[in-house]
C-alpha cells in the first residue's frame, strides 16, 4: 500500500514537473515491433511516457506491475474527480452567464422599446401639437392685431363724428342766433312808424345794422351745403338793393328768416339725435370690439399655456430618451463584453476538459499496454539484460 502510494504521489508530481528528453527513456530496444509501436505512442506524451517509466521501475522492485496498475487507476480517478469539478464550476458559470445574458437582452429590451415608444410620442403627438399651436397662436395674434385696429378705427370714426357734430352745432347756433339778431332788428322796423303807414322811417345806422346781421346770417348758410341753396339765393336776392323803409318787403323777409330759422331749429335737433345714435352705436361696437378682444386673450393665453406645458413635456421626453439610449448603449456594452468574457472562459473550460480526457485516454491505454504479456515479456527481458 506505502509503495502505491508512492507510484501516485510520483504519478502527480513528475505530470507537472517532468521534462521528456525524449521518446525513448529506458525503452532502448524491442523485439516485438507491435509493443515498440504502441511504446512510441504512449512516450509522445508526458504522463504516457511516466507511467511506461514508472512501469519498468515497479517491475524491478517488485517484479509485477500490479502496484502500478492500481496507483495510475487512482490517479485516473483523481483526474476524473478533477473534470467532475471543472464542469461543476463550469455550470456554474455558465448558469451566471445565461441568467446575465437574459437579465441584460431583457433591460436592453426595454430600453429600446421605451425608447420606440417615446420617440412615438415625441414625433407623432407632441412635435405636430406643437406646430398646430404655433399656427393657432399666429391666428390669434392677427384677430388681437384687427381687434385692436378696428378699435382704433372705431375711435377715431367716432372722434370725427362727435368733432363734425360740434362744428355743425357750433355753426347752427351762430346762424340762430345771427337770424334772430336779424329778426330782432327787422321787428324793431317792422313796428316803429305809423302801424298803418306802407313805409316808415330808417336811418342809415339801423340800415347798417340789418345789412350786417343779413351778411353774417349769408355767410352762416353758405356753410350748411347744397340743401340750403334756396335760402342763400332768396336771401341774397333780398339784400340787394333792399330799401327797408318798404313795410310789406320787412314783412317778407321777417317771413323769410322765421322759415330759415326753423329748418336750422330742425338741422339742430336732427344733429343732436345723430349724436345720440352715433353714440350708442359707437358703445356698442366699443362692447362688442372689448368681448371679442376678451375671447381672443383668453384663447391666446389658454393656447400659449398648452404650449409651454408641451415644449416642457418636449424637452422632457428629449431627456428620457436621451438616458434610454444612454442605458441601452450600457446594457449593449455590457452584454457584449459578458458574451466576449464567456467565449474566453469556454475556450479555457474546453481546452482543459479537452487536456484532462486526453490525459485518460493515455491513462486508459497506457493500463492496457502495461498489463499485455509482450509488454511484460519485454520488461522481463530488459530487466535480465541489465
Amino acid at each position: 500500500m506505502a509503495y502505491k502510494n508512492l507510484v501516485l504521489v510520483a504519478l502527480i508530481c513528475i505530470v507537472t514537473s517532468t521534462t521528456i528528453q525524449n521518446n525513448q527513456g529506458v525503452m532502448d530496444q524491442y523485439v516485438n515491433p507491435g509493443v515498440q509501436q504502441q511504446i512510441d505512442e504512449l512516450t509522445s506524451s508526458k504522463i504516457g511516457h511516466l507511467v511506461i517509466d514508472l512501469a519498468e521501475v515497479t517491475m524491478r522492485v517488485t517484479g509485477a506491475v500490479d502496484s502500478l496498475t492500481e496507483g495510475v487507476k487512482a490517479f485516473g480517478r483523481q483526474i476524473e474527480e478533477r473534470l467532475k469539478l471543472e464542469n461543476t464550476q463550469w455550470e456554474v458559470i455558465e448558469s451566471e452567464h445565461n441568467a446575465k445574458v437574459i437579465s441584460l437582452s431583457s433591460q436592453a429590451n426595454q430600453a429600446e422599446f421605451d425608447i420606440n415608444r417615446e420617440k412615438k410620442v415625441l414625433n407623432s403627438e407632441l412635435i405636430p401639437r406643437l406646430h398646430e399651436l404655433d399656427d393657432i397662436l399666429l391666428g390669434l395674434k392677427a384677430k388681437q392685431t384687427d381687434n385692436t385696429q378696428s378699435f382704433q378705427e372705431a375711435e377715431a370714426a367716432r372722434n370725427t363724428q362727435h368733432n363734425s357734430f360740434v362744428l355743425t352745432t357750433t355753426e347752427f347756433t351762430d346762424a340762430l342766433r345771427n337770424i334772430d339778431e336779424a329778426l330782432d332788428l327787422l321787428t324793431d322796423l317792422f313796428k316803429s312808424g305809423e302801424v298803418r303807414a306802407a313805409f316808415i322811417e330808417v336811418s342809415d345806422e339801423q340800415k347798417h345794422k340789418v345789412n350786417k346781421a343779413l351778411r353774417q346770417v349769408k355767410a352762416n348758410t353758405e356753410n350748411f351745403g347744397h340743401q340750403y341753396s334756396s335760402f342763400i339765393q332768396a336771401l341774397t336776392n333780398l339784400t340787394e338793393g333792399f330799401n327797408f323803409k318798404d313795410r310789406q318787403v320787412l314783412k317778407e323777409m321777417c317771413d323769410f328768416l322765421n322759415s330759415l330759422r326753423l329748418n336750422i331749429f330742425d338741422a339742430l335737433t336732427k344733429a343732436y339725435k345723430d349724436e345720440d345714435s352715433q353714440k350708442q352705436q359707437d358703445e356698442l361696437r366699443r362692447q362688442q370690439l372689448t368681448a371679442e378682444k376678451a375671447v381672443f386673450d383668453q384663447q391666446y393665453a389658454d393656447f400659449y399655456q398648452e404650449r409651454e406645458d408641451k415644449t416642457v413635456r418636449i424637452s422632457d421626453v428629449q431627456t428620457m430618451i436621451s438616458t434610454r439610449e444612454a442605458d441601452l448603449k450600457a446594457y449593449q456594452d455590457r452584454l457584449r463584453t459578458e458574451n466576449n468574457n464567456y467565449s474566453a472562459n469556454l475556450k479555457i473550460h474546453d481546452d482543459i476538459v479537452a487536456s484532462v480526457q486526453q490525459e485518460l485516454a493515455v491513462l486508459a491505454k497506457a493500463l492496457q499496454v502495461v498489463q499485455t504479456p509482450p509488454f511484460l515479456d519485454f520488461l522481463n527481458g530488459r530487466i535480465a539484460k541489465a
